[in-house]
């Protein structure tokens, strides 16, 4: 059984840029890493690790190094992603769940060492202690930080989906994750809707409700937090020029976001929050797949 551990070769487990903006970007799923101390692509075949969206959110890295160099004074924001392959640790699933055994698009499909023959509970436990724990300990920190600087925070987590899911073409450009209707969704959705650039649909390419081991729920409750999340095609992302376009199409969101008359009430903590159904600032109409609006 192997032992977990960290080299001086090995990437940290995530990594801040703190750019002191209320505007968070995260990254769960950015990193493609295994660790050295781990056999490479945890027993799978390189060719297929390379490029399954299992195993990182493809093109994610391109996107979050673009934003960065976009950065400027009026639409700066700060960062935070995970280094490690979703498949070594899921941020982005409770922790009961972070370690996948298995594809999450072919049942059939197993990840060698994730299987409990090679990933025993000791192990299980190293890998949240060094991967999912810092990651998540360090965005509450980047979150209560950026709140106390500037009154409040916009965390958008950003994804990328692959265009087929079982061999059928997903025709959904950009999508929303979320497990409740907020004042940031309801007005990230009504720009998104407005928007003729891609196709956007809301709650694609999944619903979080369907996908009960999904970490929103926990991410809203620990940082008391409007979670959205972004869905983006990844195949929109895998060209530079693709990456640039869709880099001025985040900056209007956020440029939207930011300069919107209810961005108190957008940057305020979950708690806080009053009924969107309320707010006559907002257009868009009722959503029968969304949950119901978090309690004023």
């Amino acid at each position: 059984m192997t032992t977990l551990h960290l080299t001086e070769h090995d990437p940290e487990p995530v990594t801040v840029i703190d750019n002191d903006s209320m505007l968070i970007f995260a990254g769960p799923h950015n990193g493609h890493a295994v660790p050295s101390c781990l056999p490479q692509c945890l027993g799978t075949e390189p060719t297929w690790f390379d490029k399954a969206h299992e195993a990182v959110d493809l093109n994610m890295d391109k996107l979050f190094a673009a934003l960065q160099n976009a950065n400027n004074a009026d639409t700066d924001a700060s960062y935070i992603y995970g280094n490690y392959s979703r498949l070594v640790c899921d941020l982005n699933a409770t922790p009961d769940h972070a370690i996948t055994q298995r594809s999450s698009e072919f049942d059939d499909f197993k990840i060698p060492n994730n299987q409990p023959d090679q990933c025993c509970e000791q192990q299980y436990e190293d890998r949240l202690n060094t991967f999912y724990h810092p990651y998540h300990d360090a965005k509450k920190s980047l979150v209560d930080k950026t709140r106390a600087q500037h009154g409040g925070v916009i965390l958008l987590d950003l994804h990328s989906f692959a265009p087929t899911w079982h061999q059928t073409q997903r025709e959904v450009e950009i999508g929303t994750l979320r497990h409740e209707k907020t004042h940031l969704s309801y007005a990230l959705e009504d720009y998104l809707k407005s928007q003729s650039a891609f196709n956007f649909v809301s709650g694609e390419p999944y619903r979080v409700a369907e996908r009960p081991h999904n970490a929103a729920a926990m991410i809203a409750e620990n940082n008391d937090l409007q979670y959205l999340g972004l869905e983006i095609r990844n195949d929109l992302i895998d060209t530079p020029e693709g990456v640039e376009r869709m880099t001025a199409f985040i900056r209007g969101c956020v440029d939207y976001l930011m300069s919107h008359p209810d961005i108190d009430n957008i940057a305020a903590p979950l708690s806080h929050t009053t009924s969107a159904h309320n707010a006559h600032i907002y257009a868009a109409e009722d959503d029968t797949d969304m949950d119901s609006i978090s309690p004023a």
